[in-house]
């Protein structure tokens, strides 16, 4: 093991000692502080203690499993200019719907990706791949 070692910290890399390991390490395991080491090939490596892997281990497992959602092409060219910045008076106005028409199409986008806004549900769909 070379005479230090460098450790990635919030505030960017910190050398550090050899004979510091053992206090890190420890501090880790207790939960005080979490660490990302990088190998020489750039790959990251987070420690952490494990109540926290175990409670980031039980989040994910609870996390909704995304689901393959179908968008009309309607839906596609609303929620493409909505995530363009167009208000729904403008995508009525260019797709040559009505306002309420619009507001349709994008409370059933909201829906079938169950997101409350439509700006989470272009996020979702820039996801997916069902719009740029």
């Amino acid at each position: 093991m070379p005479e230090q070692s460098s450790v990635l910290d919030g505030s960017g890399t910190v050398e550090l000692p050899r004979e510091w390991w053992g206090d890190v390490l420890r501090s880790v395991a207790v939960g005080d502080r979490r660490i990302v080491v990088e190998d020489a090939g750039g790959h990251r490596f987070v420690l952490m203690s494990e109540s926290r892997y175990r409670a980031l281990e039980a989040a994910r497992a609870q996390a909704p499993v995304p689901s393959s959602v179908t968008l009309t092409a309607r839906e596609r060219e609303v929620l493409q200019l909505v995530g363009q910045g167009c208000p729904g008076s403008v995508v009525a106005e260019r797709l040559g719907l009505a306002a309420n028409t619009v507001a349709q199409h994008l409370a059933a986008v909201r829906r079938k990706y169950g997101v409350n806004s439509s700006a989470a549900a272009c996020v979702a769909a820039r996801a997916d791949g069902h719009i740029a």
